[in-house]
């Protein structure tokens, strides 16, 4: 079963953290050449891995429900993982967390082989 939870997280990975960090990151250097609004994504990117880490991380008294309080058995059911309890393709947290990565990591990449170039 772990390996059904890993093979869900690559098409975001790949989606979000590889194409459309890369679109967003290449788009603001192709258009600007600017370190400053690469600086600016950056922190951008690291705003959006906090914002989805802390939506993911997030546990209230309405996500828990103990099933012995109810007559059931004495397990825990959680839904505060990276996924919404409601059916959707991908959830906006992970979205969140891949998208923010993808900008932040893109962005160090142009940092690094692209410094010379910069305005």
């Amino acid at each position: 079963m772990p390996s059904t939870d890993v093979n869900a997280l690559l098409k975001p990975l790949a989606l979000y953290t590889g194409l459309l960090g890369l679109l967003t990151v290449g788009g603001v250097y192709l258009a600007t050449h600017s370190g400053l609004y690469l600086l600016a994504l950056t922190g951008a990117g690291v705003l959006l891995v906090v914002l989805g880490g802390g939506a993911v991380g997030q546990m209230g008294p309405s996500n828990v429900e103990h099933a012995g309080e109810k007559g059931g058995t004495n397990r825990v059911v959680s839904n505060a993982g990276l996924w919404s309890p409601v059916e959707t393709d991908t959830s906006l947290r992970l979205a969140l967390l891949c998208y923010g990565a993808g900008v932040f990591l893109w962005s160090l990449v142009v940092f690094g082989v692209l410094r010379d170039t910069l305005v």
